[in-house]
């Protein structure tokens, strides 16, 4: 006799049961992002904590020496490094960087999805952001930090059970939808697992709330971060794949954006988006 498939709540309670298991942050940026978010901190506390992370302090180096900021001289230790781009923007890079590395994969199929997936994670990041400042109903860092981390469900799936994300790919090819076809194979979706696992990471709670960017939050201050991420992800999805890519209707009223205008809003995100630049890792 075959055992009862699981529920909705039992599948997700088992791909969190193994989330430590397939996607743990580096150590050092967990420290990284504690320092940086502390209003006591001291830049000295910041720099021994880069210091001991090479990848890290190497991309940081690189960071505050691109062409974009134009120095006279280049920045040669990651005291000055940080001294120069201050808690804010390094704390932007460890999210960055350590989110990245959740997105390895171990053969040329698994990478290439899992690439896709960040790529839409860092744009939507930029755009949500710059749709928060635009509107200014949410806050930029907390709009940023939610388009960062809304794919990483993706990821824990692919890792949680090897080869079953290509049937997901199968069903979504047949025209599921992508939560659906999650569902389909796995008995939940990949914003279950997302906002699942970081709450497992201790993020604060108004992150992990913000994180459901299809089923709107009856939360205020919630609902304007997801719409952000709703409308960020669309953008995202235009500025890859074609501006046919709409933000959801839902997501306007939020932001304070007139139906009319939301094509407008969604050429002007994408363009931000590529005239900008997007960071390489």
């Amino acid at each position: 006799m075959s055992a009862a498939p699981l529920s909705s709540n039992e599948s997700l309670e088992a791909v969190l049961a193994k989330v430590n298991e397939v996607a743990v942050l580096p150590h050092a940026v967990y420290k990284i992002l504690e320092i940086s978010g502390s209003a006591t901190a001291a830049a000295s506390e910041l720099e021994k904590a880069i210091v001991v992370d090479p990848g890290f302090s190497t991309r940081l180096l690189a960071h505050a020496n691109c062409a974009f900021y134009g120095l006279p001289k280049k920045v040669t230790s990651i005291k000055d490094a940080t001294m120069f781009l201050g808690f804010k923007q390094i704390r932007t890079m460890a999210m960055t960087v350590g989110f990245f590395d959740l997105f390895a994969g171990k053969n040329d199929k698994e990478s290439l999805r899992r690439r896709a997936w960040w790529r839409t994670s860092i744009d939507a990041a930029i755009c949500a952001r710059w749709i928060a400042q635009e509107s200014k109903k949410t806050v930029p860092d907390e709009a940023y930090t939610v388009g960062l981390l809304h794919q990483i469900g993706k990821t824990i799936l692919d890792r949680y059970q090897s080869g079953a994300y290509d049937e997901v790919e199968t069903l979504i090819a047949a025209e599921m939808s992508p939560t659906g076809a999650e569902r389909a194979v796995f008995g939940c979706d990949h914003i279950e697992v997302c906002m699942g696992a970081c709450a497992k990471w201790g993020l604060p709670d108004v992150i992990v709330d913000s994180l459901d960017y299809e089923r709107p939050s009856a939360n205020p201050e919630t609902l304007r971060n997801s719409a952000a991420l709703a409308f960020g992800h669309a953008c995202a999805l235009a500025a890859i794949e074609g501006l046919h890519h709409s933000a959801p209707e839902w997501a306007l009223e939020p932001l304070g954006i007139h139906p009319g205008e939301s094509s407008t809003w969604v050429e002007r995100a994408v363009d931000y988006l590529t005239t900008h630049g997007r960071p390489t890792m």
